[in-house]
């Protein structure tokens, strides 16, 4: 038995939600300076990856990148307060539900997507966070199920 593929499993299990992914980055941010619009992308690899393919397009910006490749809408909702809320954002932008069409985190209704991604806009609209939604095209089929 492999203890490196359980030691690496069993801390997935216990970070499920990647809540430690952007722990040190959220650390270092202040409080938005009075006029400072800050935006918060949330979402998954397609968001990860503005920031890798369009670096230019978050330099000397207030916009803050916390996509995480793979991930779901139950795993997003859980890192809400401390990856959109705590840090003080004018707005989010949320880009989610296509990793729970791939069942990534396991079997879900479309009504459980839909559920947490209004929780989402739920608690940004409580603490004054305007929401923007955004959509990939539909998708029937991938080729990882």
């Amino acid at each position: 038995m492999n203890r490196g593929i359980l030691f690496l499993e069993s801390s997935y299990a216990q970070d499920w939600a990647n809540l430690n992914r952007f722990q040190k980055e959220n650390s270092e941010l202040t409080i938005p300076k009075i006029g400072e619009y800050r935006i918060i992308f949330m979402g998954n690899s397609i968001t990860e990856s503005w920031l890798k393919i369009q670096p230019g397009f978050f330099t000397n910006k207030p916009y803050i990148n916390r996509g995480i490749s793979g991930q779901t809408t139950p795993q997003m909702l859980l890192r809400f307060r401390q990856d959109v809320i705590n840090l003080k954002p004018t707005a989010v932008v949320i880009l989610a539900g296509i990793n729970d069409i791939a069942e990534n985190t396991g079997p879900s209704s479309i009504e459980m997507n839909v559920d947490n991604i209004i929780s989402m806009i739920e608690l940004a609209r409580a603490n004054n966070i305007k929401v923007i939604l955004c959509s990939v095209l539909p998708a029937y089929d991938f080729w990882t199920t």
